[in-house]
């Protein structure tokens, strides 16, 4: 894997969060990326040995805390997504010299929101989805344009981006269900599992 084509996502696995997942993941391929996601479902330990290497082996990061906040009474907080993202910026901070050429994206729902949820995070590369694929879409494709990371030229528009990324995910369907997927498997298929039909349909 190459360090300096390799990018860690840190987003929500939730089921209401999953389309905006999977444009992410869609453009970060696309542009030549490859996105590092933890997939650990076994002890803390080991997840967050897991997690520390993919930061240390990624140049590009995403950072979505839009899902940190509880949605309802007596729902706990979730902290994941800012904890990861602290271990990221302290990499950049402290680590050697190839740490300090990291760069991060930081998402957010609604703009300004993270002024109130963390505040001292104001000033960072921070873009707003609106809890929408095409906006997260977007947002990406306006950091690699901003970032240094590829020349302006190489980067598509956002509409081209996703009348690509609605092809892929419509002949997509259409593959798995001639493989006897039902629409409830399709619908919920594993990131790790679309991540490899997209990674097969763009080589």
């Amino acid at each position: 894997m190459s360090f300096e084509t390799n990018i860690f996502i840190n987003c929500p696995f939730d089921k209401e969060y999953k389309p905006i997942l999977k444009s992410i993941v869609f453009t970060t391929l696309i542009l030549g990326f490859t996105p590092q996601i933890s997939t650990t479902k076994s002890s803390s330990d080991q997840r967050i040995s897991e997690i520390i290497r993919l930061i240390q082996e990624s140049k590009y990061s995403i950072h979505d805390i839009s899902r940190s906040e509880s949605k309802e009474a007596g729902e706990l907080s979730r902290f994941n997504m800012p904890y990861e993202m602290g271990l990221d910026v302290g990499c950049c901070v402290f680590g050697k010299s190839l740490m300090r050429t990291k760069r991060c994206l930081i998402l957010e729902d609604t703009k300004n929101r993270y002024d109130v949820v963390i505040s001292d995070i104001s000033g960072q590369d921070i873009k707003v989805h609106n809890n929408k694929p095409r906006k997260s879409m977007e947002a990406v494709l306006e950091w690699f344009t901003t970032n240094g990371a590829l020349p302006v030229p190489n980067v598509p528009s956002a509409s081209s981006t996703w009348a690509r990324y609605q092809e892929f995910n419509a002949k997509a369907e259409v593959a798995l269900a001639a493989a006897n997927h039902t629409r409830r498997e399709i619908r919920e298929i594993s990131i790790e599992r679309y991540i490899a039909v997209l990674k097969q349909a763009i080589s």
